[in-house]
């Protein structure tokens, strides 16, 4: 079985997220929380948090085992400073480009040099909090401790939670869901300031030298698909217009899951991103295919072990035809299904 995506089948709009990003200095903390303001670092974590979270979500501070604030992301931004040359890496102590109030960010200490801050989300404060103990292993919220630790001990700079956790962690009930349109523009933003990509030929290829920014880019594919799709992979689920969420990296038994997808609350499939092609040609899997299909058919629902779990696998491939953006494939024999994504797809 062969199923196929095009760009102009990417209909269903994309439900705002909840997103904790993570600081380990007080000092610019303070000056997120003054000046409504988030920024990532030139860093692979930085890029991939930038190209995660986008305008309409949710997001909260998180440091030293406590959460501050609910704000929602009003605009995604790169300082001109930093478009016109690839200057985010220097040796001032403070980032260059002042915060609205003029105060300037704490660069990050590397070998390499000082980092700065390229990646900007201008904050919306929608709720402030006091928290004086710490969250991480208070009652009901397991989930939001298990994914925090590995991700702060790996030096992550985000990860999310579920829209409903915020009612849990802010007590809002009726939270405003925002709906956009499926766009690849933040990632020709970030990636055009290399200076080896073809401008004129800007393909998927260009912007998915790592794994963790082709997760994010099939992530998003999957969600604006999703009834494109859901027939084909989940035959025995009839889908609500608004009942699913899809989760960047999450804690599940057995290790990390890349991407979830979850119904109702309920996670129902886990899909492994590799950075390359899953299938040859005859239909057999390529050696990162069949890791990526150990990996995943070992995780397991991390509340509730014994549930039934979609399991996909996906990476990427160049079809050839530029129309097609992805293909869906189904193993039978080993009851798992395959995405790759066109490689040569021009998203400019």
């Amino acid at each position: 079985m062969e199923f196929t995506i095009r760009i102009d089948e990417l209909n269903n709009k994309l439900k705002s997220k909840f997103f904790i990003v993570i600081l380990s200095n007080e000092e610019n903390l303070k000056k997120c929380v003054e000046n409504n303001i988030a920024g990532f670092p030139e860093t692979d974590n930085g890029v991939w948090a930038y190209l995660d979270i986008n305008e309409g979500d949710y997001v909260s501070f998180y440091y030293n085992g406590r959460i501050f604030n609910l704000y929602k992301v009003e605009k995604k931004f790169i300082p001109e400073h930093y478009k016109k040359s690839n200057n985010s890496i220097g040796n001032e102590m403070y980032d260059p480009v002042p915060l609205n109030n003029g105060d300037k960010w704490r660069a990050i200490s590397t070998k390499k040099g000082n980092l700065y801050f390229p990646y900007r989300l201008s904050l919306k404060l929608l709720e402030k909090t006091d928290f004086l103990t710490s969250l991480v292993f208070k009652s009901g919220f397991e989930r939001f401790g298990i994914n925090l630790i590995p991700r702060v001990s790996l030096k992550k700079s985000h990860f999310q939670l579920s829209l409903s956790d915020i009612n849990k962690i802010f007590g809002i009930e009726n939270l405003s869901v925002s709906l956009s349109s499926f766009t690849l523009k933040d990632f020709a933003e970030v990636f055009s300031k290399n200076k080896r990509i073809n401008k004129e030929k800007f393909s998927v290829e260009n912007i998915v030298d790592k794994e963790i920014f082709l997760q994010t880019l099939i992530k998003r594919i999957l969600e604006a698909s999703i009834y494109k799709y859901k027939k084909v992979v989940f035959d025995k689920i009839s889908f609500g217009n608004d009942s699913f969420e899809f989760f960047s990296e999450q804690t599940v038994y057995g290790g990390e899951a890349d991407i979830v997808i979850a119904y109702n609350s309920e996670n129902i499939a886990f899909v492994e991103v590799k950075n390359g092609i899953i299938l040859k040609k005859n239909g057999e899997f390529t050696r990162i295919g069949s890791e990526a299909y150990d990996q995943v058919k070992s995780y397991k629902d991390i509340i509730d072990p014994n549930k039934k779990i979609r399991k996909i696998i996906a990476g990427k491939k160049d079809f050839g035809s530029k129309d097609v953006l992805l293909k869906i494939f189904e193993k039978k024999s080993e009851n798992i299904m395959v995405f790759e994504v066109n490689s040569s797809f021009e998203i400019l």
